[in-house]
């Protein structure tokens, strides 16, 4: 009979980041349509009929035309600022004391944009994983881009991506892959697809909005109708969330040293 030995259970904290606005100060898809002269811009009718990704085939269709090679569009990517004090931020939660932290990327932007900038930045190996839309360029050096699902269910997504989906699916997995127990989840993001995934929260999460942006300023004025159980973290900068969160990370750790000595008086 094979070996099916249950790993030990191991608690972690897990940090989950949208991309664009969030870990970057820009849209890395606005970005890239910006190397577009202003009189090629497609008409955003398509947005409306068609949706944001068939929008951007269209810009990556001209973009091509304007004979932009690969090279160009990921040295656009690369040049996009963090947003200050981010790179600090990721670098540090990664390297925090006894590696306590998974980190994760979940974003509508895509897998050539987000890698281009974290090489440039050196994050690559920051995160276990980073999920979004796929992305390649193909023999032409024309950029297409999939979906990278498509769902119904969700209202508060688009029909290519749910954030929350993606989330409790994550966690879902590493509890019975690998027997990791999330003790607390923190999610950061900025805009309305952000929404999703801070309602799947618990209480003890954490949910940090960037504030002046669409979703802090949802959860300021619909909080009490929404079903929203984890605390709440505002912030401006990187600089300014890593001083909140390690506040609140050594709160946790003060209780889970009083529960293991409160579990070590009772033997």
């Amino acid at each position: 009979m094979a070996n099916c030995k249950i790993p030990p259970r191991v608690s972690r904290r897990l940090v989950a980041f949208d991309f664009d606005c969030t870990v970057v100060d820009d849209n890395t898809d606005t970005v890239v349509r910006d190397l577009l002269p202003a009189d090629h811009l497609p008409s955003e009718t398509i947005i409306h009929n068609e949706g944001w990704q068939e929008y951007m085939a269209e810009v990556f269709r001209r973009v091509h035309q304007q004979c932009c090679s690969p090279q160009t569009i990921r040295d656009k990517i690369r040049c996009i600022p963090e947003v200050p004090g981010f790179v600090r931020l990721l670098k540090r939660l990664h390297q925090a004391t006894e590696n306590k932290y998974d980190l994760i990327i979940i974003s509508d932007s895509n897998t050539i944009f987000i890698q281009e900038w974290l090489d440039a930045h050196g994050l690559a190996n920051c995160f276990e994983s980073i999920f979004t839309n796929p992305a390649h360029f193909d023999d032409d050096g024309l950029l297409h881009v999939r979906p990278y699902h498509h769902q119904t269910d969700c209202k508060l997504s688009a029909a290519n991506l749910c954030k929350g989906k993606i989330l409790e699916h994550f966690v879902a997995k590493r509890n019975l892959r690998d027997n990791t127990h999330y003790e607390r989840i923190i999610y950061v993001g900025d805009g309305h697809n952000d929404l999703c995934p801070v309602l799947k929260l618990r209480q003890g999460d954490i949910a940090c909005p960037r504030q002046n942006f669409a979703l802090e300023k949802k959860i300021t004025s619909q909080r009490e109708k929404m079903d929203l159980r984890a605390d709440v973290i505002k912030w401006k900068s990187g600089f300014e969330l890593l001083r909140q969160l390690a506040e609140r990370d050594a709160a946790l750790d003060a209780d889970d040293a009083d529960a293991t000595l409160a579990d070590a008086t009772k033997h």
